[in-house]
């Protein structure tokens, strides 16, 4: 196996990742709050967008930014 070998995808995995506004410190600066959540690998750019506002819903802190990471694990390794 290796080099021109055919790639094989082992896995894939989703994680949300939503960046929170928590405020701003002395000076003015932003101060951001990252947090990923692990979710089915089936779930969609919409589903993920809403799962994130519904958890806004719960929290006094809004939303500044929203992701959809996907990993994909890549074999056969030697």
């Amino acid at each position: 196996m290796g080099l021109g070998s055919t790639v094989v995808n082992l896995s894939n995995t989703k994680r949300l990742q939503i960046v929170w506004d928590t405020g701003v410190v002395e000076d003015g600066e932003p101060v951001y709050y990252r947090q990923s959540i692990s979710v089915d690998s089936s779930i969609t750019e919409q589903e993920a967008y809403d799962a994130a506002y519904n958890l806004a819903s719960l929290s006094t802190y809004t939303i500044s930014e929203i992701r959809l990471i996907s990993t994909d694990s890549l074999g056969p390794i030697d």
